[in-house]
């Protein structure tokens, strides 16, 4: 290997690693807020809780049982999964009427639609008569409801920020 290849292997090693440990304010799902049914004891409230815990990339759980909600917040460098938090609250007979996220990330055209790239978490956007304008190729922070039993995944814009 010369000296040149050497440097590019480093290089890209770096880069690769800089990827991995992005900083907080990178693009990503950063809260999930939930309407919930079912949610309303506190043992069930308690189980969510444990098991939420255990779900990497979780950083704080939230629960109101007057409210029926539960809201998640992540880590940097998290991914965001509705069938798995879905799939957590089955057994204990809790369903998730809606979810709304608030994430960072950027609008690309992609075969003529808009997607919104959050880190790992790809979302077609949604127009709606009331639904604010997302600027392509920039830097936003959304707050939006999901729809996640379609394929990609789509969300109904609710309020935009510009992130620097």
């Amino acid at each position: 290997m010369t000296s040149r290849e050497s440097a590019w292997a480093l290089a890209w090693k770096l880069w690769v690693v800089a990827l991995a440990i992005a900083p907080p304010g990178a693009a990503q799902v950063e809260k999930v807020a939930m309407r919930t049914t079912g949610i309303s004891c506190g043992i069930c409230a308690g189980l969510s809780e444990i098991y939420f815990r255990r779900v990497p990339g979780v950083d704080q759980v939230k629960i109101s049982l007057s409210k029926e909600a539960i809201m998640l917040t992540y880590k940097p460098g998290s991914s965001f999964d509705p069938a798995g938090i879905r799939k957590i609250l089955e057994p204990l007979q809790v369903g998730v009427t809606q979810f709304q996220i608030s994430a960072r990330g950027r609008v690309q055209e992609q075969g003529g639609k808009q997607i919104f790239l959050a880190g790992k978490d790809k979302f077609e956007v949604l127009y709606a008569i009331d639904s604010p304008s997302v600027p392509r190729d920039t830097p936003v922070l959304i707050e939006a409801i999901l729809f996640d039993k379609v394929t990609p995944m789509q969300v109904k814009v609710l309020n935009v920020k510009p992130v620097k």
